[in-house]
């Protein structure tokens, strides 16, 4: 028997409370997830994610919490890495010198793209460059310093990856392409021969930034292209309701066959 999991059950909260049905457990041996006590509704719960993406998080904290910096910095520094980057372990213990050698030089800014060109025509800075471009520092900057606050000068990291979607439109089409991958979701859906087939996805911090971005904590305004879709989502004719929801933000969307319907969790 498989057991009902933390995220199937606030799923089930969520499409309890918007549309007034009732839903039970019902997989029991690799069915949907759920069927509303009416038998006219099947709910299948699933997630969008990626796994390196939080390896790579956990990976660069325990290089926060292991081994000793070399030199000391004369003020803060914002670095963008992606979160898929290999070696994000000793990922502060390789860039952190560097940088310390970067504003000895009088340097503020780091460019990946840049940098690469300096290093391939041999320029003053190569050896400074090399070991920025090995830990993946895409962009870092010098975080100007106020004589007023004393604090320890550290690097302050930033993983992300996946571009940023132009609008809803396109992020809407990136994740209908990654559903298209799950294909037990709508043969499920299928097998249960229900009139309303519901396929309930959660999207989180480890979700593609490009995907996820309309409905993260910090979503563009609407006038920027987000907020609701303008185009149904390309699904497998075995879904005939599609929920996104962010876990975090708790903000989605609802396609209920017809048009778009904005969603608000608190």
């Amino acid at each position: 028997m498989n057991k009902e999991r933390r995220d199937e059950r606030q799923a089930k909260k969520i499409v309890e409370r918007a549309l007034g049905i009732h839903l039970e457990h019902a997989d029991k041996e690799g069915g949907v997830d759920y069927l509303s006590t009416d038998g006219r509704h099947a709910v299948e719960v699933t997630r969008i994610t990626d796994g390196r993406k939080r390896a790579g998080r956990d990976a660069l904290d325990e290089s926060r919490t292991t081994g000793t910096l070399e030199g000391e910095l004369q003020t803060c520094w914002l670095t963008i890495t992606p979160d898929t980057q290999h070696g994000l372990k000793t990922f502060l213990q390789s860039v952190h010198p560097a940088l310390v050698k970067l504003e000895s030089a009088g340097e503020t800014h780091f460019d990946n793209q840049r940098a690469a060109v300096h290093v391939i025509q041999k320029g003053p800075l190569s050896d400074i460059y090399r070991p920025l471009l090995v830990a993946g520092v895409e962009r870092a900057s010098a975080v100007p310093d106020h004589a007023h606050r004393r604090h320890t000068h550290q690097v302050i990291p930033s993983l992300g990856s996946g571009g940023t979607s132009s609008g809803s439109d396109k992020a809407l089409t990136l994740l209908t392409e990654a559903l298209g991958k799950k294909e037990d979701n709508p043969r499920k859906l299928k097998a249960s021969g229900l009139q309303n087939r519901h396929l309930f996805v959660w999207l989180d911090d480890d979700t593609r930034f490009d995907i996820v971005r309309p409905l993260s904590s910090e979503a563009p305004p609407w006038h920027d292209g987000f907020g609701l879709p303008s185009t149904p989502p390309a699904l497998d004719p075995a879904v005939t309701q599609l929920w996104v929801v962010h876990e975090g933000s708790r903000l989605g969307w609802l396609w209920d066959g017809q048009t778009w319907r904005d969603l608000r969790e608190g």
